[in-house]
């Protein structure tokens, strides 16, 4: 019999902190899940863990394969995935004993392709953050419409915290991009749009660790890299998708600009090695105008008008204004 919700892990050199991942797993109120992990060539000691857990957990599945990038271990374990509903957890964080019952109470409840909940951010020793990343617009229910929807999940662009229905996962082949970091953002944000229902639980039930020096967000000149990166190939996916309208584009348009005005905070040098992607950016972005309406439409107008008029190296200061 297929299990009701599959918990998706990649691993890499995570062997501090996968046994208390994977023993919250173990901890859970609800029981009708497997656990699958696809280990890239961890050089640590992630391995015998995966390896030991298995023994002590028969619900508990892992394999290897060569490093292609976090976004490529996603996409092999959803092909792997056999539960009615996908948990993404990060090998780094761990979770309460509550999490996948009220999320899958959730999600059936109100027959929703997605179920959230909050969350805390931990430092790298567990304990909390004076100041948590939880602001009330990551909490918010969606309201009608593309473009609130779409602020939605980019307000909102992290897979763990929450539950998604496989076969409306994979029917809308929603994958993650290869080849960059940021590789959930564009996910959520479709995932978003063609949601009917989300549901939300609204208790602290994920527990995000952040400021260990080895997680990809620590480097925030990468993740800048790999968020316009991923704007840029998002308007392409939105126009295939036919979902590329009034409001999707006022709402990319916002998010793209604040991603080319995330680069002022770098070194000359930093933003020189990135030109190209800027140049190609913010030449998408003036193109893009036209699709947007109504204030919208006269905000961006203005917007380029100024930066034509002050030079291009005003964009940073012009950017931080109109986003």
């Amino acid at each position: 019999m297929k299990p009701q919700i599959s918990v998706l892990i990649p691993v890499l050199n995570a062997e501090k902190y996968l046994p208390l991942c994977l023993s919250c797993l173990t901890k859970q109120t609800f029981a009708d899940f497997e656990i699958i992990c696809i280990d890239s060539a961890s050089t640590d000691g992630s391995l015998a863990v995966l390896a030991q857990a298995a023994k002590e957990d028969p619900r508990l599945h892992y394999v290897t394969q060569p490093n292609k990038g976090i976004a490529a271990a996603r996409n092999e374990l959803v092909k792997k995935a056999q539960g009615k509903y996908l948990a993404f957890v990060d090998a780094d964080d761990f979770i309460f004993p509550a999490y996948l019952e009220k999320l899958y109470h959730a999600a059936e409840t109100e027959q929703a392709e997605i179920s959230k909940c909050f969350f805390h951010e931990v430092e790298e020793n567990g304990f909390p953050r004076l100041q948590e990343h939880c602001y009330s617009s990551f909490y918010r229910l969606c309201a009608a419409g593309d473009g609130a929807r779409f602020r939605g999940g980019y307000e909102d662009s992290v897979l763990w915290g929450k539950l998604f229905l496989r076969e409306w996962f994979v029917n809308h082949q929603f994958e993650f991009w290869t080849g960059r970091v940021a590789e959930d953002f564009c996910v959520v944000i479709l995932a978003y749009l063609y949601a009917r229902k989300i549901a939300v639980v609204p208790e602290k039930l994920y527990c995000y660790r952040k400021g260990h020096s080895a997680a990809i967000t620590a480097n925030s000149y990468n993740m800048a890299v790999g968020a316009l990166l991923n704007l840029a190939e998002l308007k392409t996916d939105l126009i295939r998708r036919q979902k590329w309208n009034r409001q999707t584009a006022q709402e990319w348009m916002r998010a793209t600009v604040w991603g080319i005005c995330r680069f002022r905070k770098f070194s000359a040098a930093k933003r020189l090695e990135q030109q190209a992607l800027l140049l190609r950016a913010f030449k998408s972005a003036r193109e893009s105008v036209g699709q947007c309406g109504g204030i919208s439409y006269l905000r961006w107008r203005i917007f380029f008008v100024l930066v034509k008029i002050c030079g291009r190296k005003s964009v940073y200061f012009w950017s931080k204004i109109f986003r």
